[in-house]
């Protein structure tokens, strides 16, 4: 059986190979490719990836998979060239099933339109974008985006007013990729509800998704060596990440902990160098102006991009992780911190009720509402014992992260299909 997926992630040993820095995220893609052919020797594994620094098409066989680095087009916007690339490796490869990771990615049409509907293809859902853009700006007033501009945001086009254009321009590739495909790969009711929305007659399989390698090894988070009233935020770059909420909802924190903690990981907006400065977006200038305005840069850390390994310390040392995002399909991030069994507080949106179970797995609030963000973490601070969500957390993460059982189900699915 001979698979050709097509991925906008590059995998470690291929950036080692091609010289180029490793992405800190992504993992997970690569984990589930090697568990994949580890459990079927009849497997055959190609891989398209997209990479921006390179002009031409390279072929590179490392590990049993067969890689097509093609050069990428930007997110909302591919040409005759991209159709071409892919053309190419299909052809080459002489793919039984396409499996395209992403639905919202202009080279995911690409492919698309490269196939012609000539081999049977499925998408793997990520993020939706016809069912983020109500959400991509966080909630963020007209005010607020119209006064937050940096000259990077004039030099690059990405002015927060025009946030929900650009998930709009992805959701029409969205639409064609949905349309011009047999099958979908999915892992919430969220994102199931949306792609029947677009296409009732698409064939919809489940799958969980396997995480990174770090996430299923010891050592596992403990009550007695976290780092006391310690909040971990795994991404505060864009809006509809939630940041925002999170420093707003700090004040009512620290009237009861005064040594509560923030660390984002992400980019650092209270930086003084000028090098950092200019880097800055729209967003990350009206973080630093709400840090400032609220006197809470003794209560915040912004840790950069951070490694696998380095994530997995950042959460085994806090005393609770929090995702406040105004929307998810399915947070990588919070399952990996369900895995380690860190206690979590997560927003009530998108796919996250699919991953947790109110009281038993986590605890979630609304959004929009601070306060009740605020009084969540109060809670889970002032609880003297976390042993028991702790270990209810990785039991049920284990169970749904099991990389045979992942890989064996997506074996059973190509099959299923192939079959149809």
């Amino acid at each position: 059986m001979k698979i050709l997926w097509l991925a906008t992630i590059i995998f470690p040993p291929l950036a080692e190979h091609l010289k180029l820095r490793r992405a800190n995220k992504g993992g997970w893609l690569y984990s589930a490719a090697k568990n994949l052919i580890e459990n079927n020797d009849r497997i055959k594994l190609g891989v398209i990836i997209p990479i921006r620094e390179l002009s031409n098409v390279r072929k590179v066989v490392l590990d049993r998979i067969t890689y097509y680095v093609i050069p990428a087009p930007p997110i909302d916007s591919y040409n005759k060239r991209n159709v071409l690339d892919c053309k190419f490796a299909i052809e080459d490869f002489k793919p039984d099933l396409i499996h395209i990771y992403g639905s919202e990615n202009s080279i995911s049409a690409a492919i698309c339109k490269a196939n012609g509907g000539m081999c049977k293809t499925l998408v793997n859902i990520q993020g939706l974008a016809s069912g983020i853009v109500h959400y991509a700006d966080g909630g963020l007033s007209w005010w607020n985006k119209l006064t937050n501009v940096t000259p990077l945001d004039f030099y690059t086009g990405t002015f927060l007013l025009n946030i929900k254009r650009r998930f709009r321009y992805r959701s029409e590739y969205e639409d064609y990729v949905i349309k011009h495909v047999t099958d979908i790969v999915g892992r919430t009711q969220w994102d199931h509800d949306h792609v029947l929305t677009l296409s009732p007659n698409i064939r919809y399989h489940f799958m969980n998704e396997t995480l990174r390698d770090t996430f299923y090894e010891e050592p596992v988070w403990s009550y007695d060596n976290c780092k006391k009233h310690t909040i971990f935020v795994s991404n505060s770059e864009e809006p509809l990440k939630g940041a925002h909420q999170v420093i707003s909802a700090l004040p009512i924190i620290i009237k009861q902990y005064p040594d509560t903690v923030v660390n984002f990981c992400g980019s650092d907006v209270m930086s003084s160098d000028w090098r950092s400065i200019i880097r800055f977006q729209g967003y990350h200038l009206y973080l630093r102006k709400l840090i400032k305005k609220h006197g809470l840069q003794q209560h915040v850390n912004f840790l950069g991009p951070l490694t696998e390994e380095k994530m997995k310390q950042a959460l085994l040392n806090a005393h609770v992780y929090l995702m406040p995002s105004a929307i998810e399909n399915s947070s990588n991030s919070l399952c990996e911190a369900q895995m380690l069994g860190v206690p979590v507080v997560a927003s009530y949106c998108g796919g996250t009720p699919t991953l947790v179970e109110d009281g038993k797995t986590g605890f979630l609030y609304r959004y929009e509402e601070i306060e009740m963000l605020a009084q969540r973490i109060i809670q889970m601070f002032a609880k003297p014992d976390l042993s028991t969500l702790s270990e209810s957390e990785r039991t049920v993460a284990l169970t749904r992260h099991d990389r045979k059982a992942n890989a064996l189900s997506l074996i059973e699915i190509y099959n299923e299909i192939l079959k149809a």
